[in-house]
Parts: structure tokens; C-alpha cells; sequence
């Protein structure tokens, strides 16, 4: 998932996407001095500003130029804060930022135009943008406990601040003046008018005062909900005691992990690491009911009642805001353009689904009938198990066998190797960076063709407490041009993958590696950019189309040569996975497809369900009547299920629909790699400028036309699902 915070995912804006990415231009004031000059350790330095004005071409090119490598050092962002030096920096830089809009205000209105109102704000924001989104992601990774709860505060506190920017009507009605002495722009300047004029009254800036207070006082408090809620997951560290005989069945690579408590158990815990594996291959099935009814616990007694709030608050705002729901509020300006659109779309495929979705629970529950001969049905804890165990069956496919022909960092440099011939750039590691956790890297994005230096990313794969529990990619530095030259990106990829453990390095599944190949192509998404804003640059687009690019990169990990490519044994990189057992792990792309998507559509339709209905909803309640109602599976009563929904929280807010919504579009282009290859550079290239390079310069349908040479279809997306 794309984390879509200051810099998200994320897995996450919060109350208004496009100013918590936030933005930039080229214009407002030409800095004498460096904003920042960051030495190769701990220092970070902060020159003193001398601002003079200084005008940009009002024909601003829709893609940026070329630029130059930064400094050594100068994409390494700041981790070590002193205690206070975050809640310090982040009030003085809400100041500072008070203060320069305020010096744009102060031009009279027969003088404002595009450069000096526009195109000021626009810079103004990004660079807020730019300078908390260090300091915020310290929230998600940071190792420090401290640090982490003051960068939750701070995120908190800019959500706020954002919210109070986006209802300010003297800079709505500056920007308007502006935009009616500003015919002679360039079609991207138009688009960054349009985007930033809409978002504008989006947040109210067409009702009276009384009203619009109203509305920032509700969305503030809804941004302070979000962060929390996101914290406490983050922070929770629920587990189960299990004995020695509760472990049967579940590989020692796994169990060597699990710490042995004084009274003889082990601690397993809710993190995905330990989760996953143990529900996968637990034969005790009272084992993994447990495990289950923790998982779906986690900060349920804190979350839930945040999560109710907050359905009500964007309720209440959605009313003040003219919309019948919150979910034709959060759709208008996205593909699907209303809430109703989006629940046609997903009710579209429930019958459809359900059909496949029947025929796989026939083969789990059979199995189990095997199994355990008295049985009748299944339960919530089965799933997961039986579908494991039917691979191993019918398949010969052992997830644990198949990780050790794939060893994270050798799976890495070969994903590498990947991307590099699609889409014509290089990867080099900065051996030297200054980094924030061990096993965190840092690397160069380097042009092919010519070696001119692209964008900088980090990766941090291995779990610890207090990170961010999933995947999902961070835009730490959007693209933007800055005084004539292009800004380069800087962004995160973050997950959790299995530690090193018992003498092996970190190894993944399959599963792993397709998460690793998605959130790869998020990070291409956000670090390719040429768009000229940040606010426009590299993933800052349709929220239902955002994920498209890297669900159509899942594709390459099911094909044999690339797969076969990408293994080599842990112990001999040279000996690759045999063909027997890749065949039998390719034919098990559609085996369980009815009831995995079927979970993404259950997803969905809660998601919509609360919020596309004005009514008073229990959100556990209706989560478990849809679950029995989709799944024909009774859930379990004693859980909570939606308390750590984290997508509900984190700007995916009826937005779930648009994982199955923006799929379509992935197939449908994928098609044109399938049918000239899943290697060619000449494809690549295209699919780089018409979709990577251009972020949000050009809406997504238009994209996609240009990629594709016609217009989409979901004849690959019904393909996929193996349905008419």
C-alpha cells in the first residue's frame, strides 16, 4: 500500500490528501542561503533565509528538468532528535509558514497573479510539507519510544494545522483573485490551479463562516482520532502463551523465534511475523482459535471506540459539506466520482464471486472433514490452515521450503536487476548512509541511458517493536522544481519480514515476495516522477488509482523465468528453485482465488457500508453480518475486528473499494508487457513516461488512454478472477 502522509499507504493522509503530501512550485522567493545543509552525521544545520523575489516562466514545462546528484550525505534524512527537538521544530516551521502566507496576503489584489499568489502558496506548503515528513515518519520507524509518541504528536498537530490552512477563506479568496489574472499559463500550472481551487471547496470554502467553522472544528478533531488510532496499533504488543504442544506442526525456523517465557511457554505475538506463520501451520485447532480472537482484539477497547467517533464525525461533516454520505464526499474527485459508483462496482462482483467463492470453501472444508472426521463446518481460524495444508497436498508446495530459495537480500538485488531493465534506471547502494535501525539501507536512483542521478530511497524490512506493523512506501522528499531544478525524491519502502533466526538469513515466501515486488512499484511511482509540483509529483494521484502501478508489478512474480531469476538457496545462491516445485507454486495462482478476493470485497463493502449510509452503524456488528453474509462463515462474537482496520484510519476511509477498483486498470495494463515481454525496455520506457513520470499532471483516465492507445477495459481484471 502506498502510505500517503506528509510525504502514503499510506497505508494515509489525513484530513486533506493533497496537503498532507503537500506541495510546491518554482516560484516565491530565491533562497540566498541553503534551507538545509545536512552534514553526514548528526549534524543538521539550518541556514539563515534571506528571501528576494524572484519570477518564474509562466509557461512552466510540464516535466522537470534534469538535475545534478545532491551532496553526499544530503538525502539522509534527520533520525536522532533530542527529547523536545521535534515538538520544537514542528511548532516553529507552522509559524514560519504562518508568517510567509501572510507576506503573499499582503500583496494587493490588482498585482496578484499566478507566480506571486499560486504559485508562492503552492512552494509555502511544499516546503512545510517537505520539512515535517522526516520528523512525522520517525512515528512509523523510529527506535525510540519517546521520539515516536512526540512525532504521533506532532502528526496530530500538523493534521490540525493543515485543516485550519485548507479552510482559511482570505487565502482561498487570494488564490481566486490570482486565478483570474493568470490566463497564460501552461497546461500543468492550469491543472495545479484547478486541483488547488478544488481542494479548497472540498474543505467548505463555498458555505458561510459559521458553517465552515464548523466543518474545520469537526475535521480537526477527526485528523487527532486518525493519528491515534494508527499509534495504537502501532504500538501494540498483545500476545498469546502458548505451550510446547500448541507449537505442533509449525516449522522450528519459526518456533526458534518465539520467546520462551519463565513459566516454560512462548510468547507469540499479533505482528504479522508471527501471526501468519503460526495460523498457517498450528495443528491445534483451539491454538489457533486463540491466536485468532487475540489478533482481532488488538487495542479493540481503545480503537473501537475512536473508530465510532469518527464514523460520526465524518458524518457530520459530510452533511455540512452538501453530500448525502462521506463516501460521495471522499469519491468526487476520484475515478469513480460518487459512492454509488463504487458500491455498483463492487456489488457487481458479489455474485460472481460468491460462486468461486463457494467452490473453494467446498475444498477446505472437505479437508478438514478429513481431518477431523466429526466436524461440520468451518470456522474463522480454519482458513488459513486448510488452504495451507491443501497446497502442501495437491501441490507439493511447503511455504517454508519455498523460502529458502528466497533469501531477502539476494531477492532484493535481483528485483533490482528487474526493475532496472523495465524501466531503464539503476540501483547503487550508499554503503556509508547514516541511518535510523540497523539492516535499514539507503540507495541511489541512477538514469540508464545517461547515469544522471534520478532520486534516493530507503528500505527497512526487518519488524521491531513500535514500527509500523505492514508495508507500505513513504514519500519522505516529493519531486518538485525548485528555482529552475528539479527537487529529487527521497522515499521509504517499509515492512516486515521474517528476522534472521537459527543460523538463516531473513527468507520469504512467496506471498512476501509479491508484497515486495508491490511496494517497489510504489516507490518507482513516487521516485521516477518528473511532475513540477508536489503536489501533483509521483503517487499524488486518484486515490482509487493509486495503486494500479504496483499491482500490476505483482504480475512479474508469477511468471517462471522471472521467478526462477529471482531464487537461489540460502546456503548456494547458485542452485535455483526446481522446476517441480516452481510449476506446482505457479498453478497455485488460482488456487483459493474465490475466497482471497472474496475477503477483499468483504473489505470493501464494510468500508462503504459505513460510509455510505447516514445511519447510527455498529462497525463491529456490521462487520460480522457482512462476514457471514460474504464468507457464509459465522465470525467470531468475542472479537473486534475493525478496531485494527488500519486502512478505516488511514485515508482509505471509503476508499477500500478502490484495491479492487484500480486492479482493473493494473491487468489491463500489464497486457501490454504480456503481449511484447515482461523484460522489454521499450515498453518499460513508455509505461515510465506516460504513467510514472507524469503523476497527477494529467488525470488517470487520460494516462491510461496514452499508455494503452485506447481506452481500458476489465477483460484482463475478469480474466484474473477466472470469471465472465
Amino acid at each position: 500500500m502506498s502510505r500517503l502522509t506528509l510525504g502514503l499507504e499510506l497505508p494515509f493522509a489525513r484530513p486533506d490528501k493533497r496537503l498532507l503530501k503537500l506541495s510546491m512550485a518554482c516560484f516565491v522567493r530565491k533562497l540566498l542561503a541553503d534551507l538545509f545543509s545536512m552534514e553526514k552525521l548528526e549534524k543538521f544545520i539550518i541556514a539563515a533565509l534571506f528571501l528576494t523575489s524572484f519570477a518564474c516562466s509562466t509557461e512552466q514545462k510540464d516535466l522537470a528538468p534534469q538535475t545534478a546528484a545532491p551532496p553526499l550525505g544530503a538525502a539522509v534524512i534527520k533520525y536522532n532528535y533530542k527529547p523536545n527537538e521535534i515538538t520544537e521544530f514542528c511548532t516553529s516551521q507552522m509559524k514560519r509558514t504562518d508568517e510567509r502566507i501572510a507576506e503573499v496576503l499582503k500583496i494587493p489584489d490588482k498585482e496578484k497573479n499566478f507566480e506571486n499568489t499560486f504559485k508562492a502558496y503552492e512552494t509555502i506548503t511544499a516546503d512545510l510539507g517537505e520539512s515535517m515528513a522526516g520528523p512525522t515518519f520517525m512515528n512509523y520507524v523510529s527506535t525510540d519510544k519517546g521520539l515516536r509518541t512526540e512525532a504521533e504528536q506532532c502528526e496530530a498537530q500538523l493534521g490540525q494545522y493543515s485543516v485550519g490552512l485548507m479552510t482559511r477563506r482570505d487565502i482561498y479568496d487570494a488564490l481566486v483573485v490570482a486565478d483570474k489574472k493568470s490566463k497564460k499559463i501552461g497546461p500543468t500550472d492550469k491543472r495545479l490551479v484547478e486541483e488547488t481551487l478544488k481542494a479548497f471547496k472540498h474543505n467548505g470554502l463555498f458555505l458561510p463562516d459559521d458553517k465552515l467553522k464548523e466543518v474545520k472544528k469537526l475535521k480537526q478533531k477527526l485528523t487527532t482520532l486518525e493519528t491515534k488510532f494508527s499509534a495504537n496499533l502501532n504500538e501494540n504488543i498483545d500476545f498469546v502463551e502458548m505451550s510446547k504442544e500448541d507449537l505442533d506442526g509449525i516449522p522450528e525456523s519459526i518456533t526458534s523465534r518465539f520467546e520462551k517465557l519463565l513459566n516454560g511457554k512462548f510468547k507469540v505475538t499479533t505482528k504479522s511475523t508471527d501471526y501468519v506463520p503460526f495460523m498457517e501451520n498450528a495443528r491445534n485447532s483451539d491454538a489457533r482459535r486463540r491466536m485468532a480472537i487475540k489478533y482481532e482484539n488488538k487495542a479493540a477497547e481503545k480503537n473501537t471506540k475512536i473508530l465510532e467517533e469518527a464514523v460520526e464525525l465524518r458524518h457530520q461533516i459530510a452533511k455540512l459539506l452538501k453530500f448525502k454520505t462521506w463516501a460521495d464526499y471522499q469519491t468526487v474527485d476520484r475515478m469513480a466520482k460518487s459512492g454509488g459508483k463504487a458500491m455498483i462496482f463492487l456489488n457487481s462482483l458479489k455474485t460472481k464471486l460468491a460462486i468461486k467463492n463457494k467452490q473453494d470453501l467446498e475444498k477446505l472444508l472437505k479437508l478438514k472433514k478429513e481431518l477431523y472426521p466429526e466436524t461440520t463446518h468451518l470456522d474463522p481460524w480454519d482458513g488459513t490452515y486448510l488452504a495451507n495444508q491443501l497446497k502442501k497436498r495437491d501441490y507439493s508446495v511447503d511455504n517454508e521450503m519455498i523460502r529458502e530459495y528466497f533469501p531477502s537480500n539476494e531477492v532484493v538485488k535481483k528485483m533490482f536487476d528487474i526493475y532496472s531493465k523495465i524501466l531503464g534506471v539503476n540501483f547503487v547502494e550508499v554503503t556509508d548512509a547514516d541511518v535510523w535501525a540497523p539492516n535499514v539501507h539507503l540507495y541511489k536512483i541512477m538514469d540508464a541511458q545517461d547515469s544522471h542521478f534520478i532520486a534516493h530511497f530507503f528500505t527497512d524490512f526487518v519488524p521491531r517493536d513500535g514500527k509500523y506493523g505492514h508495508a507500505a512506501a513513504f514519500t519522505l522528499v516529493p519531486g518538485r522544481i525548485v528555482d529552475g531544478q528539479y527537487k529529487t525524491p527521497v522515499s521509504a519502502i517499509v515492512a516486515n519480514f521474517n528476522p534472521p533466526s537459527g543460523g538463516k538469513p531473513s527468507l520469504l515466501d512467496h506471498g512476501e515476495v509479491e508484497t515486495l515486488f508491490h511496494e517497489f512499484g510504489h516507490i518507482m511511482h513516487q521516485t521516477l516522477t518528473k511532475a513540477a509540483y508536489a503536489s501533483l509529483s509521483g503517487s499524488s494521484v486518484a486515490h482509487d488509482f493509486v495503486e494500479a502501478p504496483s499491482q500490476m508489478l505483482e504480475n512479474w512474480v508469477w511468471n517462471a523465468s522471472i521467478l526462477k531469476s529471482l531464487s537461489g538457496h540460502y546456503k548456494d545462491p547458485s542452485k535455483k528453485i526446481p522446476d517441480n516445485i516452481l510449476n506446482k507454486l505457479l498453478e497455485t495462482r488460482d488456487f483459493n482465488r474465490g475466497y482471497f478476493y472474496t475477503r477483499q470485497l468483504l473489505f470493501g463493502l464494510f468500508d462503504m457500508a459505513l460510509h455510505h449510509s447516514n445511519k447510527d452503524l455498529d462497525p463491529t456488528a456490521t462487520y460480522k453480518k457482512l462476514y457471514k453474509q460474504l464468507t457464509t462463515i459465522d465470525p467470531l462474537e468475542e472479537t473486534h475486528f475493525p478496531a485494527g482496520f488500519g486502512h478505516l484510519m488511514g485515508g482509505y476511509d471509503a476508499g477500500y473499494y478502490g484495491y479492487l477498483w484500480s486492479e482493473v486498470f493494473a491487468q489491463d495494463m500489464f497486457t501490454k508487457f504480456e503481449k511484447d515481454g515482461l523484460l522489454n525496455t521499450e515498453v518499460g520506457l513508455r509505461y515510465r513516461r506516460e504513467v510514472l513520470e507524469k503523476g497527477d499532471t494529467v488525470p488517470a483516465d487520460k494516462m491510461l488512454v496514452s499508455f494503452l492507445g485506447r481506452k481500458p477495459n476489465n477483460k484482463a481484471f475478469f480474466k484474473l478472477l477466472g470469471i465472465k
